[in-house]
């Protein structure tokens, strides 16, 4: 990459849309937005290289020329230049996400009239805005915010009318709006203490104090979010599976009252719950879908209208297992175009692999995962597991498979031996589920039939991969060979 394409500003110009990029030229062109001429001439000559920037033959030097043909080559010039087209960027950016907050725009509207002296437009524009915000069924943390910023900046302006107005409740709504805002956002990184507490070794922070002082403070006070933090709160380990259920199924009959900010923060931390309790082997593996359903209808699990590949494969996973393959299909079909430009290949072969198999077509998963090249590592590892799992169960069904089997076993084991991008916890699971499914298909044909072998496979209590699954095969095994020495024993009679 030449210097040129090394600086702030072009590098800031690469995540410009086409759109974006039309509407900073009309900007330069605007006297009032530029006044410097030679900012356009910068952006004509640069924007011919839009999107990729990769010329390597575009020396300063070079550049200077386009821009300023008559001028004398100055390295300091032609950096101050650069600089200055940055500056002009980052301003245009912060009035382009202006342009996008209506609210904000009326809130520095009402202080624009208040800083000029305009006393009617200021008290009119602060009532509307008052009327406009406690008109809504479900606020915001910012609602909270902007009711009692317009209350305050009445309150204290200096026509004293709404100061020494008899009966005013302006100060009581300034109390309830900023006691409700701190609270919620207390109880927010309350919570999030309480969890890194939890999870995070070495990180030991101190929340009984600041607990009691919130449950005093929100004694008489009456909001969902409030109640969900009290519930969540109120967990003890004893009874964490009992208060789980009540908090999801109050969160799942309420969730609708919340802010889109506190549906996705409880939804969230009910997701890591049920994360949890999956691991615990509290609750089944296909708990969580119910959860990830309300967050894709109510939109909190896309970041700009972006799912992540993890996200993805996760409902796409939960789905198949629970068997509701009309939902599965459904979600490949209209999601598949919110991951990731660079994940979604990934995510649509494994998903489409994935449904096959837990459908019982396990030839036809096969050939997904065997013609496609996996690029990104969460995906490699998780169609070695799914390949793992198909040649077993063919294994099962034809002994002939046997040596597709044990040749993946000790290629899949190789490849995560030698892999540096997991974890040593993260190998270990997954080369314990490699150990635990070879062992399981060695006593499938052992002709003894190690049947206390197989019932203890899983007594050491060892983190393995896909443990669910192994136990389910591991009662397959154990039905199958009960059959067939039950058989022998029959035919022998």
């Amino acid at each position: 990459m030449c210097i040129i394409f090394a600086s702030k500003f072009v590098k800031t110009l690469r995540t410009l849309s086409e759109a974006e990029l039309k509407s900073f030229e009309l900007w330069l062109r605007s006297p009032w937005c530029n006044t410097n001429k030679n900012l356009i001439r910068v952006l004509e000559k640069i924007r011919k290289y839009y999107p990729t920037f990769d010329d390597c033959k575009l020396t300063k030097e070079k550049f200077f020329k386009q821009v300023l043909p008559k001028g004398k080559f100055s390295d300091r010039r032609i950096n101050n230049l650069l600089s200055e087209a940055y500056l002009a960027l980052e301003r245009f950016l912060i009035f382009q996400q202006l342009d996008k907050k209506s609210e904000l725009k009326k809130e520095l509207l009402v202080e624009a009239w208040e800083d000029h002296d305009l006393e009617q437009r200021f008290l009119k524009d602060s009532e509307k805005e008052i009327k406009r915000i406690d008109s809504k069924t479900i606020k915001s943390w910012e609602d909270h915010l902007d009711t009692y910023r317009y209350h305050r900046q009445l309150y204290h302006h200096p026509n004293q009318s709404y100061r020494i107005r008899k009966g005013s409740t302006i100060l009581q709504k300034m109390d309830e709006e900023l006691d409700l805002l701190y609270l919620l956002e207390k109880a927010t990184i309350l919570n999030e203490k309480i969890f890194r507490n939890r999870i995070l070794q070495n990180e030991n922070h101190e929340t009984e104090a600041a607990l009691r002082l919130w449950h005093q403070a929100t004694e008489h006070l009456q909001h969902p979010a409030i109640e969900f933090y009290k519930m969540r709160f109120a967990y003890t380990k004893e009874n964490r599976l009992e208060q789980y259920w009540k908090l999801r199924e109050a969160f799942m009959e309420r969730h609708g009252e919340l802010s889109e900010r506190e549906q996705k923060v409880h939804l969230m931390y009910l997701l890591n719950d049920t994360a949890l309790l999956i691991k615990t082997k509290s609750i089944s593996a296909t708990e969580n879908l119910p959860l990830y359903q309300i967050g894709l209808k109510t939109n909190v699990l896309l970041e700009k209208g972006k799912i992540s590949y993890s996200t993805y494969a996760t409902i796409v996973g939960a789905s198949n297992v629970k068997k509701t393959f009309r939902f599965t299909k459904q979600f490949i079909e209209e999601y598949i175009s919110k991951v990731d430009g660079k994940f979604q290949e990934d995510c649509k072969i494994w998903a489409k692999a994935h449904t096959a198999y837990n459908q019982m077509q396990l030839n036809e998963s096969l050939d997904f995962l065997i013609g496609y090249e996996f690029k990104i590592p969460y995906f490699q590892l998780v169609s070695r597991i799914l390949n793992t799992q198909i040649y077993f169960d063919l294994y099962l069904q034809n002994e002939s498979y046997e040596f597709y089997l044990f040749s993946y076993f000790d290629a899949f084991e190789k490849w995560m031996t030698r892999e540096k991008i997991w974890s040593k916890s993260n190998k270990i699971s997954v080369i314990r589920f490699i150990q635990k499914c070879r062992r399981l298909a060695k006593y499938y044909t052992n002709p003894d039939y190690p049947e206390k072998k197989i019932i203890t496979l899983f007594d050491d209590n060892e983190n393995v991969q896909s443990l669910l699954w192994l136990k389910e095969k591991q009662q397959e095994v154990l039905n199958t060979k009960t059959k067939i020495v039950s058989d022998t024993v029959r035919d022998d009679l």
